[in-house]
């Protein structure tokens, strides 16, 4: 065990995103920031100003080559994530990248293969895997408390912000799909989606997908850039209960209903059933309260020390990147449902 030994993190991508993972791994033991990497002088400026010991470079080489530097955090916008992971995974490093890891399901597994050959740990931030909120539902669907689970449906929306370099699919989307590969452990038989540029051309700021798996279990996901409310909701429906996720509300963010509907015998006529529904308690069980952020940030520094397998590891992210891929080929096609079990390629 090494869980002592200090690790020093660079970081290529010092935009908003990236000035949180500054920030978060800034307040972990056993970490050194050593230095930042951008193109933006200003943005390298902020850094300095947020980190007076940490060096800013404008050459990702120049980063990777420092002998300093043990861990790289990729948090570049997502479309620039591939060529940056690859400098550090050749480089000897164990990387972090931002979600989704690329944009390209090609370039997803070119990442996956290079980490495995090169024996460096690649972790993806899907930080949502990390809310200890995500966890306790997990951890609820494990023990059969929901019965069997039917349908699940997710809604994430705000008025912005807006993203230049990808569509909501891509940015949204990605949390959500994360998620319910994290709930269910397995990936869908087939996606279908459908969405709508209202603000910039081929760039949907609306969409709507659905998600079929096994048994007969189905997912539905929005995500908007326009919606006058900010929600981040998952609703899960079981044979015996339901549950309910609002990761806006910082006292009761999960809720257990003891809600469902039955088969009884109709009297009215024999060998024939109706269906009733009842109602029984909610229930807000205790979560503990913590940074999903930081909590992603000490996974992957306790991976690097301990060398230690991650929870969001190249093989998951692929996953989501085929997936959400999958989703944007059916917008394109009005709809038309992707299956999954031989996907394309690329996207």
């Amino acid at each position: 065990m090494l869980g002592e030994v200090t690790v020093g993190i660079g970081l290529i991508g010092c935009g908003q995103w990236g000035l949180n993972y500054l920030r978060a791994f800034a307040e972990l033991d056993g970490v050194q920031l050593v230095a930042a990497c951008d193109v933006s002088p200003d943005r390298l400026r902020e850094a300095r100003r947020r980190n007076r010991q940490i060096r800013t470079t404008s050459e990702v080489s120049d980063l990777v080559a420092d002998p300093k530097v043990n861990a790289v955090i990729v948090a570049t916008q997502a479309t620039r994530h591939y060529e940056p992971v690859v400098a550090a995974l050749q480089a000897g490093k164990d990387v972090l990248v931002e979600k989704p890891m690329t944009t390209d399901v090609d370039e997803a597994r070119r990442l996956r293969d290079l980490a495995k050959s090169s024996g460096r740990i690649l972790m993806v931030g899907h930080v949502f895997r990390y809310n200890p909120a995500v966890a306790a539902i997990q951890q609820l669907l494990a023990s059969g408390a929901l019965g069997q689970l039917e349908y699940l449906s997710f809604t994430r929306t705000n008025l912005g912000p807006i993203r230049a370099d990808v569509n909501v699919v891509w940015d949204l989307m990605t949390h959500d799909v994360s998620i319910l590969l994290h709930f269910l452990n397995e990936r869908p038989l087939w996606v279908s989606g459908h969405g709508a540029a209202y603000l910039r051309p081929e760039t949907q700021d609306v969409a709507f997908a659905t998600l079929g798996f096994q048994r007969g279990v189905v997912a539905n996901i929005r995500a908007s850039w326009l919606d006058p409310r900010k929600v981040r909701e998952i609703t899960l429906v079981g044979t015996s209960k339901m549950a309910f996720f609002n990761d806006l509300d910082p006292t009761e963010p999960v809720r257990i209903y003891d809600k469902g509907a039955m088969r009884e015998p109709s009297y009215e006529s024999f060998g024939e059933f109706k269906l009733v529904t009842r109602t029984g308690d909610v229930v807000s069980p205790p979560v503990p309260a913590s940074e999903p952020l930081k909590n992603q940030c000490q996974h992957f520094l306790k991976a690097v020390q301990n060398r230690t397998p991650v929870l969001s590891d190249a093989d998951d992210g692929l996953r989501v990147v085929e997936i959400i891929a999958g989703i944007n080929r059916s917008i394109s096609q009005n709809g038309v449902p992707e299956s999954l079990e031989l996907a394309p390629a690329t996207a």
